[in-house]
């Protein structure tokens, strides 16, 4: 099925959350003429005359019940002409949902539509809009799947007036009527039930989705974003059987600075399903009050489970949140561990166990915690608790930092972002301008070898056939020949620390730690100047490099 206003309305509304209650809950008082009215301008008045027929309409106490519904799309014939054109340029912008659904129409049990009316300007809106057990039909007749309910809640006149477009099946004109999703305002948007079998040759799959949901949405804020119940089952003619579950994506009370992103990816979306560039004009941001920080309250996924072809992924959780206390922002993320095996029954869960083999794993498993804080009197982000990444008997790398400067960063950032730019100025000196309010108070990174190397280094020794010890001194080797080349604005002293530190770490394992300590703070945009100069401070930048060797 071509996607239409309709469809395409219809895509983005598959952000959704699911509503209960009955079909009477919370409706408008509405008098039949003046439903009857709106139900015009909806072009649901006559059966068939636009892209909507049904079998029988029923009208009590506000609401509007339509059986055997039939979505139809009545630009197909024009589309199959756009395809031959483009056909002709060897290109093709015909536009099909992500998944290869094609189909001609959808049909729907029952559809409702709760208290059309009009509002004081006279725009037809509704409080509800749900098409119920509804399928997805081809041109043969034949049903590859469908949804259980989609439900619209409390949209306001712009988001209603493109689905009374798609209702319409008249052909629209995209310039005089665009879809701008940050243009909509709803309560509950929700698809529940999505199924979907593809049987076209070498691409056959199941896909399902038990709920895709968004609810609460003002134009900068979203209160719910959740996705709940993914399972995709398919085979891959090179990489065999492939499935893939995920039980939760939650995101909560998504704020300005989160959403500003969303929108232009929706109408970068929105463009790409029609074949066409962004031409939106980028969002104006009110760069005095922008809060970077108003991202997000939660975010939340648990239940991964995947089989690549024989590569096993499993992970229980991550989770993030930012919370705003007393004259601070605290942001904290943990990741439980994600484990990579294999299945060896299977050709490249074979091949994925020999390699892990070669280093002494069955198996690989990460995981990682971090916390920041915002001091809103200092403007500081800084690093505070456990901050790592850590691949079990493998390596761990630990953070501590503290930058000064972070909100006037931000802004810059954001107004580059959003396009209040000039584009032939945009090069390298402008990015480093963006990085000139951001100061470096302290920064330290380190490397710990938890037995990863010295697998790594049992592992090349084999296949080189030479001691371990011999590869070690021949990496230690080939460090300081690198280091010989490195560029001549880069201070000797700290390029003689870090081939020190690097064949030290590489001899003896242990922990190799970066650090910048200067006596001052140093801006970022600075920093990355003198070194491209050559006018670099090595010691007033208090940069070293140095390797601990590991405990007997």
């Amino acid at each position: 099925m071509r996607l239409t206003h309709l469809a395409t309305s219809a895509a983005i509304a598959v952000l959704a959350a699911a509503c209960g209650g009955n079909d009477r809950s919370g409706t408008t008082d509405v008098d039949e003429s003046t439903a009857a009215s709106a139900l015009e301008a909806l072009h649901l008045a006559t059966s068939g005359e636009g892209a909507v027929s049904w079998g029988g309409r029923t009208f009590d106490d506000g609401v509007y019940t339509f059986t055997d519904v039939v979505f139809s799309d009545l630009n197909d014939d024009e589309d199959d002409e756009d395809d031959a054109e483009d056909g002709e340029d060897g290109e093709d912008d015909a536009v099909e949902i992500d998944t290869d659904m094609e189909f001609d129409s959808v049909r729907a049990e029952r559809m409702i539509v709760a208290a059309p009316r009009f509002d004081e300007d006279g725009n037809v809106i509704f409080d509800r809009l749900s098409i119920e057990d509804a399928r997805f039909v081809g041109d043969d007749d034949d049903t590859d799947g469908g949804f259980d309910r989609f439900v619209l809640e409390q949209p306001n006149a712009a988001m209603v007036a493109d689905f009374a477009r798609g209702f319409s099946g008249e052909d629209s004109d995209d310039d005089a009527n665009p879809q701008v999703f940050s243009t909509y305002r709803f309560e509950t948007l929700a698809l529940e039930g999505l199924s979907f079998v593809s049987t076209e040759a070498g691409e056959e799959g199941e896909f399902g989705l038990t709920r895709f949901a968004m609810e609460g949405y003002t134009g900068d804020r979203l209160g719910l974003f959740e996705l709940s119940g993914l399972r995709f089952e398919g085979e891959d003619p090179d990489t065999g059987p492939i499935v893939i579950r995920l039980d939760t994506i939650a995101m909560e009370n998504i704020g300005p600075s989160f959403m500003h992103s969303l929108d232009r990816g929706i109408a970068d979306a929105m463009a790409a399903e029609a074949g066409e560039e962004t031409d939106a004009p980028a969002e104006e941001f009110d760069l005095d009050t922008y809060d970077p920080f108003d991202a997000y309250e939660s975010f939340r996924m648990t239940g991964l489970d995947a089989n690549i072809g024989g590569i096993l992924v499993t992970m229980d959780s991550m989770s993030a949140a930012i919370e705003r206390g007393r004259g601070e922002v605290v942001m904290t993320s943990e990741m439980t561990p994600l484990v990579v095996r294999p299945d060896t029954n299977q050709p490249l869960g074979a091949q994925f166990a020999m390699g892990l083999g070669m280093l002494g794993y069955q198996q690989i498993e990460l995981h990682g915690a971090s916390e920041a804080v915002y001091d809103e009197a200092g403007d500081r982000v800084f690093t505070r608790g456990d901050n790592y990444f850590e691949m079990t008997d493998g390596f761990r790398i630990e953070g501590e930092s503290d930058f000064g400067g972070y909100l006037a960063y931000a802004r810059e950032a954001m107004r580059m972002s959003t396009g209040d730019f000039d584009e032939e100025t945009f090069d390298g000196d402008a990015i480093l301008a963006m990085f000139d309010p951001l100061v470096i108070n302290s920064f330290v990174l380190r490397l710990e070898d938890h037995s990863l190397l010295d697998r790594a280094l049992t592992a090349g020794s084999a296949a080189q056939g030479m001691s371990k010890e011999e590869l070690r001194q021949q990496a230690g080797a080939m460090v300081s020949l690198g280091m010989l080349g490195m560029p001549a604005e880069i201070p000797r002293p700290l390029v003689s620390q870090l081939s020190s530190a690097l064949v030290s770490f590489i001899n003896e394992g242990g922990t190799i730690t970066i650090s910048v300590q200067p006596d001052e703070p140093i801006s970022v945009g600075a920093l990355a100047r003198a070194a491209g100069d050559g006018s670099f401070d090595f010691d007033a930048y208090g940069i070293t490099v140095t390797a601990e060797p590991a405990d007997e």
